[in-house]
């Protein structure tokens, strides 16, 4: 779940101050040791003096001896210092001189011990016990300090921070994330917008291509068709169209350079002309594709696109076919399975490349006899790849087509989409895939139809 802006505030806000609380505590401990140790140092050195101080009175008492004035002066000086706990003078021989002990018990004290010799063979052990009371007074005082400090130091950088990130880091990052989603609504609503025209013009070539029942009414001609593009929309062009005196049939097949809309949106332009000229009774197939590439190019020209594409226009009628229009080849095949390639390099020139292309144009004519047919595609079958990066190949579609030209035109378009399909296995296919058998009509048998 998404953190608000609030709660990103808080959270760095709150880690910061941890991370510097446990700083200064930290650091206020290493100074208050440090002070401590400095401070019992101090009582240590005031210690040592006290205790030369006695040792020389009670050497020149000694020497003197004037024990009982001693013994009152070291009793009197124990008194007078609230700090001294315990008070010991004794002798070698175990004469105690004096031996002042206050009744209250100290928690934290400072022992410390002297030998004074106040003859050559005279010496007085002294002892002496401080409380240390005021300097752990001293010390937490020192620690209260330090507290007020740290926590005014805290509170402040704590501000500064909150007020920093407000100004420098939240609210550019909130304006950042808002413009950011202002444009991922941006593009979701242009994606939406596109996907949507893709959708309509998937489903305008969809409708346009020729249905089963226009090719069943088409007497002399089996013919069976696939295409399957790449993305939404394909760039590859087939149709079959019969004149309005139903005399002769326009087969056409092509492929735009590239795939997506524009590429959709010129097969579209394609289709229209054909059958516009179709209509319009034009016959000649040099004519019929020159005024097609011209139509094409002034379009293109006004997209403003590089596009084109190869294109092969067939004709069909009482048992003729004529071919104009540079394609791939596209192959005949005989009664008995025999299979010729007809190269269409030198029929024809890419349309829309140029204005006019009306002295590349030439044509063949030969007949279709019963049992013979046709099949044409794109290169999208020839170059599929395989994992291998093996191109599917022409002499592999042949071989499949003539083994299986016995059957019916939907059963060789089977044969070669499942031959392909082996071929291709889980590789991505990166063109579109179009694919039509053009078979003459014959008196065949039942078992021929369904092999």
């Amino acid at each position: 779940m998404a953190l608000s802006n609030k709660q990103i505030k808080y959270r760095l806000l709150i880690s910061f101050l941890v991370i510097f609380g446990v700083f200064a505590f930290l650091l206020s401990y290493f100074i208050s040791k440090q002070q401590r140790d400095l401070l019992l140092e101090d009582q240590r050195y005031r210690a040592i003096l006290e205790l030369d101080l006695i040792s020389e009175f009670i050497a020149e008492s000694f020497l003197k001896r004037n024990y009982a004035q001693l013994s009152q002066f070291l009793n009197r000086w124990g008194e007078q210092r609230d700090y001294i706990v315990l008070l010991k003078a004794n002798l070698p021989n175990g004469f105690n001189l004096v031996n002042y002990q206050r009744s209250q018990e100290a928690k934290n004290f400072l022992e410390m011990e002297k030998q004074v010799e106040f003859a050559s063979d005279k010496i007085l052990h002294l002892q002496i016990t401080m409380d240390l009371f005021h300097t752990e007074e001293v010390i937490e005082e020192l620690n209260e300090q330090l507290a007020l400090l740290f926590t005014g130091i805290i509170a402040a950088l704590g501000f500064i921070l909150w007020f920093t990130l407000n100004r420098f880091a939240i609210n550019p990052m909130r304006q950042e994330i808002e413009h950011q989603a202002a444009t991922l609504t941006n593009v979701q609503t242009e994606n939406l917008r596109m996907s949507t025209e893709l959708d309509i013009t998937r489903r305008l070539q969809t409708m346009l291509l020729p249905s089963h029942r226009e090719l069943a009414e088409i007497k002399d001609l089996d013919i069976a068709c696939f295409m399957q593009p790449a993305s939404e929309v394909g760039g590859d062009y087939y149709d079959v169209l019969l004149d309005p005196n139903q005399k002769w049939i326009k087969i056409g097949i092509g492929d735009v350079t590239g795939h997506g809309l524009e590429s959709g949106v010129l097969v579209l332009m394609v289709q229209m002309a054909v059958r516009t000229l179709l209509v319009d009774g034009v016959r000649d197939p040099a004519r019929f594709l020159s005024i097609l590439n011209r139509a094409v190019f002034d379009n293109i020209q006004r997209m403003d696109s590089d596009k084109n594409l190869t294109l092969s226009l067939i004709d069909y009628a009482d048992g003729k076919i004529q071919i104009s229009g540079q394609h791939e080849d596209v192959l005949l095949i005989r009664k008995g399975g025999q299979l010729e390639r007809i190269d269409t390099f030198d029929l024809g020139f890419m349309v829309g490349l140029q204005p006019d292309i009306s002295h590349f144009i030439s044509k063949i004519e030969f007949d279709l006899n019963p049992g013979d047919g046709l099949v044409l595609y794109t290169d999208g079958i020839t170059e599929a790849r395989n994992v291998k990066k093996q191109m599917y190949g022409l002499n592999r579609l042949c071989d499949v087509v003539s083994r299986h030209w016995h059957c019916s035109a939907q059963a060789i378009q089977e044969a070669i989409l499942l031959d392909l399909g082996q071929h291709i296995g889980k590789q991505p296919v990166f063109d579109d895939v179009t694919l039509m058998v053009i078979k003459s009509r014959e008196e065949i048998n039942s078992d021929a139809v369904t092999c």
